[in-house]
């Protein structure tokens, strides 16, 4: 795939990103003079981190930086925790209405004597999986 964008600098200090076959004007004093461009990508993610990152004053770039790496890193997941102990957990912790509150899976799990997740990563295991729906009371309703 070819380098379809470029990042560009302006006299006046502004990055910004553009077609590479077709420089617009600078969006900050919207000069077409003194122009450069600075690097080629052929995905348009990869030139908006680079401009985001430009554009940032350097006195706080490397917090955002940090903050970022954080942010993209997968969450981590305990090697204990698996599909038999959530349905475990789910089906001791769900009422005859078929309901489950904070309240009833934290019994449960302490019922059980599990100490390697707490209620809220059950409830966000389940409602990623599709398996129970949030209800305007606090409750969940069971799915499946």
């Amino acid at each position: 795939m070819g380098e379809r964008w470029a990042m560009v600098r302006c006299e006046c200090g502004r990055h910004f990103g553009s077609s590479s076959k077709n420089i617009i004007n600078c969006p900050r004093c919207n000069s077409s003079k003194n122009l450069k461009i600075l690097k080629r990508y052929s995905s348009s993610k990869s030139l908006k981190k680079d401009i985001s990152m430009s554009n940032t004053p350097a006195e706080i770039a490397d917090e955002i930086s940090l903050r970022l790496e954080i942010y993209d890193k997968p969450p981590k997941k305990s090697d204990n925790v698996n599909k038999e102990l959530i349905e475990k957990i789910l089906e001791s912790s769900t009422t005859p209405e078929g309901t489950i509150t904070i309240n009833s899976i934290s019994n449960s799990i302490t019922k059980h004597r599990i100490s390697k997740i707490t209620p809220y990563e059950v409830i966000e295991i389940l409602e990623k999986s599709s398996v129970v729906l949030r209800n305007s009371d606090g409750t969940w309703t069971v799915l499946q």
